[in-house]
């Protein structure tokens, strides 16, 4: 017997906070290879990251926003 599973659309994320930080995830998942989603922080000297991304059949890409010093916002991906 073989089975045979095929992808399903799915969507999951979680966000946590306490008085030093904050981080947070979120993606969806179309069930055919699409995938969108977002990831970042902030920390406790009010640095934050955040990259947005899309992963499908052009190819994986994604967009980092921050307030780093020293750093300007990039798209490397």
């Amino acid at each position: 017997i073989h089975y045979h599973h095929h992808p399903q659309p799915y969507a999951f994320g979680y966000s946590v906070k306490d008085h030093h930080s904050e981080q947070h995830r979120h993606e969806t998942g179309n069930g055919h290879g699409a995938v969108v989603g977002s990831y970042g922080f902030t920390d406790a000297r009010g640095i934050a990251r955040q990259v947005n991304y899309v992963a499908d059949h052009a190819g994986f890409r994604a967009q980092v926003n921050t307030n780093e010093p020293g750093t300007a916002n990039q798209n490397p991906a």
